[in-house]
């Protein structure tokens, strides 16, 4: 019950039929693409409970399908190179592409690397600086995947290394919208098929106004304010360790163990349990 990374479902934050969708046909594709680039890049830097530095650096933003549509891109964009990943990173990057560990297997400048920040096997900060120090140094490309920003707290998410190409966001871990892959790459201007499909208006409209009217209406910092009481509380009840990621919790004891994702941490996702408490 606890594995498998999610939002927190929260009935409040549904979305009802026809709700969000009613006003998209007949939009302007242009406006709402640029508006929407625009809003998700604000709402990510008005966050006061994490810090993001250099955001300013990745002055395209391309609507992506989740973030595993660029991570697709990131990977056709280096096939010549060898995807690299630390162990315990989102389970897709294996089935999708040859991949290899960082611990097994020293860097070299013929990898390209993918790391999250808040790191998806902990939902806190793990190897990010000597990782993108390493790269910079060996000019190694790097997509940043931030995909559980908008459910943390006290993250730094320092994107002024030059070894990074991509940055990253979604609102599936953080809204109950998972199913409908909303998403942003922020780059410096890529040539690949992201910047094909928002250059011609082939795009998810419905999928983008639903994500505007979220961003709109929640700040990123909202559903940390929301549940991290209830985080708390069950942490302290079941003797797990909160993490930076609010529906995030890490287990030391043995029981946990059936958790473990290959890295050092065994991941709880407590996002069922936290839709269990009474509102604040």
């Amino acid at each position: 019950m606890y594995n498998r990374g999610r939002p927190i479902p929260d009935k409040k934050l549904e979305v009802k039929k026809h709700e969000y969708t009613k006003d998209v046909i007949g939009l302007d594709q242009k406006d709402v693409n640029q508006e929407y680039g625009e809003t998700f890049r604000d709402w990510i830097e008005n966050t006061t409970l994490n810090t993001v530095k250099g955001l300013n650096n990745f002055p395209v933003q391309e609507f992506s399908m989740g973030t595993t549509e660029s991570f697709d891109k990131f990977y056709v964009r280096h096939k010549t190179r060898q995807v690299k990943i630390l162990k315990g990173e989102y389970s897709y990057h294996s089935f999708a592409t040859n991949v290899e560990f960082i611990e097994d297997s020293p860097l070299t400048s013929n990898d390209c690397v993918i790391i999250s920040l808040p790191f998806a096997d902990s939902g806190m900060e793990w190897k990010y600086h000597e990782t993108m120090k390493q790269c910079s140094k060996l000019r190694i490309p790097v997509l940043v995947d931030c995909c559980w920003f908008g459910t943390c707290a006290g993250v730094t998410l320092d994107f002024t290394y030059p070894c990074i190409e991509d940055v990253v966001f979604a609102l599936s871990k953080t809204f109950p919208v998972n199913k409908l892959r909303i998403g942003c790459r922020f780059s410096k201007g890529n040539k690949d098929g992201l910047q094909i499909y928002s250059e011609h208006g082939y795009l998810n409209f419905t999928s983008m106004q639903i994500g505007l009217k979220f961003i709109q209406n929640y700040q990123s910092d909202y559903i940390w304010h929301m549940y991290n009481k209830h985080q708390t509380q069950f942490c302290k009840e079941n003797k797990v360790i909160p993490s930076a990621v609010v529906s995030i919790a890490l287990g030391t004891d043995e029981k946990w163990s059936y958790l473990n994702r290959g890295g050092p941490f065994n991941r709880l996702c407590i996002a069922d349990e936290l839709a269990k408490y009474k509102y604040c």
